[in-house]
């Protein structure tokens, strides 16, 4: 079930950035979308590109993330399966999109990079890209650390799990679909954007029981095991497949 819902989350998390994000403005605008992968979208527009287009992935995405924090707050407690999987998509959609500005402005590259190009001072602006970046993933960190308590009753050692099979899981999903990729300039190029995108921007994950600590002593647990469903796993199977074959591939 975590790997199902690992691959649910994350596969949403990167159509919500390229499809809804890019490919959404792009059709706002008058564009019409010619490329769209999971890693990458180009639109061709009548008349140049507008400004906006590059911020507009990593900006829903974030927003996205916030939403679905939002939105484990209303979902009931005996509804499991879901609640992890708003809890993942969260986790990735923040991380990703807040992880993607740092590197921005670390490599110069990217769609935060592209939004300041040519702006005065330009390294001051990578700076202030690394420094923002950092910020929003940190505080994303604890975000993501306060709902994995609550929703595991706070034992750390029970997070260890809960957080390393959906972590690769996607990045071997992303791994695979990269490999098969042919509309970006190269198969490395993209393998890149997928790992960074999966096993760069989701290491995060890998620190969040650290950073619960011992957890607290005499407190109930909740029960924390996963309802296994076989609509749920069907689904993310489906899923898996098609981002590999069509997203990983791209489409042109």
């Amino acid at each position: 079930m975590l790997a199902s819902l690992g691959i649910l989350a994350y596969s949403a998390s990167m159509l919500t950035h390229e499809a809804i994000g890019h490919g959404g403005f792009c059709i706002a605008v008058g564009g019409h979308n010619v490329m769209l992968t999971a890693w990458a979208e180009r639109c061709a527009f009548p008349d140049g590109a507008p400004f906006g287009i590059e911020a507009a992935g990593p900006g829903v995405q974030f927003a996205a993330g916030l939403l679905s924090w939002l939105a484990m707050r209303h979902v009931s407690s005996h509804l499991k399966n879901l609640h992890a999987f708003l809890w993942l998509y969260m986790v990735f959609d923040l991380f990703i999109a807040s992880g993607y500005v740092a590197f921005s402005g670390v490599t110069d590259f990217g769609d935060a990079a592209v939004v300041i190009a040519g702006l005065p001072l330009h390294a001051l602006w990578r700076c202030a890209l690394v420094a923002l970046g950092a910020a929003a993933y940190y505080s994303s960190m604890r975000a993501a650390t306060a709902e994995l308590s609550r929703f595991i009753g706070g034992i750390a050692g029970r997070a260890n799990r809960f957080v390393r099979i959906p972590y690769l899981t996607a990045g071997v999903l992303a791994s695979c679909g990269a490999a098969l990729n042919t509309t970006m300039p190269s198969t490395g190029i993209t393998v890149g954007l997928a790992a960074v995108s999966s096993f760069g921007a989701g290491w995060g994950m890998l620190m969040l029981p650290r950073m619960m600590g011992a957890g607290q002593t005499g407190v109930p647990v909740p029960d924390t095991s996963l309802q296994r469903n076989i609509a749920w796993i069907l689904a993310a199977g489906v899923v898996g497949v098609a981002f590999i074959l069509v997203l990983g591939r791209g489409l042109e």
